[in-house]
């Protein structure tokens, strides 16, 4: 299928920027250099009160026979809208931390007696800013290539990403979204992350 690409946006290791989604267009995410990890936010272009929410994600997706933890096809939007906000077209790892919602931030770092340069909660709020969404605005994010088990205890294991340069995920549009994704500063080496947007 031929597509135009309207957007080609390269994101500095550990800094977050926004793009716009239209409705019918996709949004690709995509690894650069591996390893690397993002974490995304989406919003109603038009009501910033409606955007993802993993939970009703990952339930409804386990439902409706179209996602478990790792990869679903339908992104939804929180209570009371639920309406699907993102389909997936093409992942080319389905493998995503995708029952999480969490995100690294300043603070967690402190509490773990981690130094980093920055965190994704930051780097995506500083990405939204000029729309006017402050950080405690941003809910749930989707926790793109990261590769998470749990054990019998209820426990989460980290494990490297099976992400490899060139693995990305594709996400079409079902309305108008506005995008905040960051290239996770969690990794000793971090690298930058791809986002581009296409109209089919």
């Amino acid at each position: 299928m031929a597509r135009n690409l309207v957007h080609d946006i390269v994101i500095p290791p550990s800094e977050g920027r926004a793009v716009e989604v239209l409705q019918g267009q996709v949004l690709r995410i995509q690894v650069i250099e591996a390893p690397q990890l993002g974490d995304a936010a989406f919003f109603n272009l038009h009501n910033f009160k409606e955007q993802f929410h993993v939970g009703q994600t990952w339930a409804l997706n386990q439902f409706m026979g179209t996602g478990n933890a790792r990869s679903f096809r339908d992104f939804y939007s929180n209570p009371p809208y639920e309406n699907v906000m993102l389909t997936v077209v093409e992942d080319t790892t389905k493998n995503h931390f995708g029952n999480m919602s969490g995100r690294c931030s300043t603070r967690m770092n402190e509490l773990r007696g981690v130094d980093r340069p920055s965190s994704c909660q930051e780097n995506v709020a500083t990405a939204l800013a000029s729309y006017g969404i402050e950080g405690q605005e941003i809910w749930d994010m989707f926790n793109a290539f990261m590769n998470v088990d749990l054990n019998n205890e209820g426990d989460f294991i980290i494990k490297p990403s099976i992400a490899k340069a060139g693995d990305y995920i594709d996400l079409r549009a079902e309305m108008d979204i506005l995008a905040g994704l960051s290239a996770c500063p969690g990794s000793d080496i971090p690298h930058p992350l791809a986002m581009q947007v296409y109209q089919p």
